[in-house]
């Protein structure tokens, strides 16, 4: 080989390798620059991972293309932003490539004459209650000892005061500010509040411009103390100087990407973010994920929590067996009379009544109607009666998860008015523990999901084989659990389940061994996907 410089590159695709090209004559490159390149006969914007790479013996000189320009006016990758970059891969076991590929939109030419925004000013500072004040002092406390702080019991309005007033706390020390929220719904209902303190806050979501997003995304290269509202995709933001990361509702099944990898949460990400920055982080949610009470409960994560008594905003509950009133003819086709009653009380009073059912929407005159599945991402705040029609569909048998998710949308419901609950399973401890706090309901499914060695207690990650031909699916997705089974024993034998229609779970054990048994997990099924030219998609974490 001459005394040529090459150069090794995150190309933005599912690649297992970093190609290697050659520098041409007179172009100066570092580690984070980007450069132009072709791949496979298509052109990219890909980043310089490595410089002086010695190319593997036997490949000829002539064999290695030359890089084709350096994209000046992009921003270089800082290092910061790579081990991120690297940590997010590593973990949800896919390709620094495909991370790349998630942050490849934000590749946008600025403005010849863009002037960043002050974004800075503070318009006022939330007064919080004693026991708010309280939180915060503890909060403040657990982050000088380099603690993610989990913040539970109050209701929603109580956390946005305390997120807002820890806000103002960053910024004013020169520091950014990430306040993460689960859907573009939620972040529209907030904003009202948020500009109310800071008037200039940075909204970033898929509802955006790209123009918008990209102000964002170069106002946080500039390193000014700025206020991002967002969704899950807001972490891939490059601050350069963040403070603060708050991940509200933590354990909303929407700050899961669930297609294309990498299928990441945001919680997880936020405190992998958080450590690479030097920043601090806060949970909160009144119906805590048992991943994060589990965190809490263990010392992982500081438990804190407003003083005086936590639930004594929650509303009325009224718990309606329908199997009992089908036995007294109390029943008009799913609607029972006690439901009705309630309503037209309601109505009468002039007030909104939202019913959230599975099935056709009943003859209900007058009121709003919504599925559960919808009910997750909008605002249930401004109505005076909420109605839950075949709550018992909740319950899904064959999902570990499912008392837990009825919990936590049972709750969000009672919290901003009274709930109307139908049901043939009235005696079920989740609609008894609807209106109290669910200490013992949070015990009793830990101890359960400990018995049977589910998550939070194991790592789980599920593999869904996919194939056109279903028998070969089924073959197939067989052979790939015997595989991964042999291979897999040495890390503390791991229990895995399936496959069933192509779907393989396994879970890992919380110990030393966890990253070498994922990792060789993903070798494994890389070597499978290659062998028989089939795709194997990879979940770590699924919800």
């Amino acid at each position: 080989m001459s005394a040529k410089k090459y150069i090794q590159v995150i190309v933005p695709l599912k690649l297992d390798w970093e190609p290697v090209y050659s520098v041409p004559d007179g172009l100066q490159v570092s580690e984070g620059d980007r450069v132009s390149v072709i791949f496979s006969g298509k052109e990219y914007i890909s980043v310089v991972s490595k410089t002086d790479v010695t190319p593997l013996d036997g490949i000829r000189e002539s064999d290695i293309q030359e890089v084709l320009d350096k994209v000046d006016y992009l921003p270089r990758i800082t290092e910061r932003e790579l081990r991120f970059w690297k940590m997010t891969a590593s973990y949800y076991l896919c390709t620094l490539g495909e991370v790349y590929k998630s942050v490849y939109f934000q590749d946008q030419r600025p403005p010849r004459k863009w002037v960043p925004k002050d974004r800075s000013a503070i318009a006022s500072e939330p007064v919080l209650s004693r026991e708010l004040e309280s939180a915060f002092e503890g909060t403040l406390d657990a982050f000088t000892k380099g603690r993610t702080v989990l913040f539970q019991g109050a209701g929603h309005e109580d956390r946005t005061e305390l997120y807002l007033k820890l806000a103002v706390n960053a910024v004013n020390k020169g520091k950014s500010v990430l306040y993460l929220v689960p859907g573009i719904a939620v972040s529209a209902l907030l904003e009202k509040r948020v500009r109310e303190v800071f008037p200039e806050v940075s909204i970033y979501h898929s509802g955006q411009t790209a123009a918008k997003k990209r102000d964002i995304v170069l106002e946080a290269r500039q390193g000014r103390p700025m206020l991002v509202l967002g969704t899950r995709s807001s972490l891939f933001i490059p601050f350069s100087n963040l403070g603060l990361v708050i991940v509200d509702e933590e354990q909303d099944v929407f700050y899961k990407q669930d297609s294309p990898a990498p299928r990441y949460h945001a919680r997880e990400c936020a405190i992998m973010l958080a450590s690479v920055c030097g920043a601090n982080v806060i949970l909160g949610s009144s119906t805590p994920s048992l991943e994060a009470l589990h965190n809490a409960r263990t010392g992982l994560f500081a438990d804190i929590r407003p003083s005086g008594e936590a639930d004594s905003s929650r509303h009325a509950v009224i718990v309606i067996d329908t199997s009992a009133e089908r036995r007294k003819r109390g029943m008009v086709g799913e609607v029972s009379l006690k439901l009705l009653a309630e309503v037209k009380k309601v109505a009468d009073s002039g007030g909104k009544i939202l019913v959230v059912s599975w099935t056709e929407e009943p003859d209900l005159q007058g009121v709003s109607y919504t599925t559960p599945v919808a009910v997750k991402s909008i605002p249930t705040d401004g109505y005076d009666l909420i109605a839950l029609l075949q709550a018992d569909t909740l319950l899904g048998r064959q999902d570990f998860r499912s008392d837990e998710r009825a919990l936590q949308l049972l709750r969000r419901l009672n919290a901003s008015c009274p709930l109307v609950v139908q049901t043939k399973e009235s005696g079920h401890p989740v609609f008894q523990a609807i209106s109290k706090a669910p200490t013992g309901l949070y015990d009793n499914m830990m101890a359960e999901r400990q018995a049977f060695g589910y998550p939070p207690f194991t790592r789980m990650v599920k593999l869904e084989l996919k194939d056109s031909d279903e028998n070969r699916q089924k073959l197939r997705a067989r052979f790939l659990g015997n595989r991964i089974r042999e291979v897999l024993r040495p890390f503390s034998d791991p229990l895995i389940l399936g496959p069933e229609k192509g779907e393989i779970r396994i879970f890992f054990k919380r110990d030393k061994n966890l990253t070498a048994g994922k990792q060789a997990l993903y070798k494994e099924v890389t070597s499978f996907e290659q062998q028989y030219s089939c795709h194997v998609t990879i979940d770590v974490d699924p919800v």
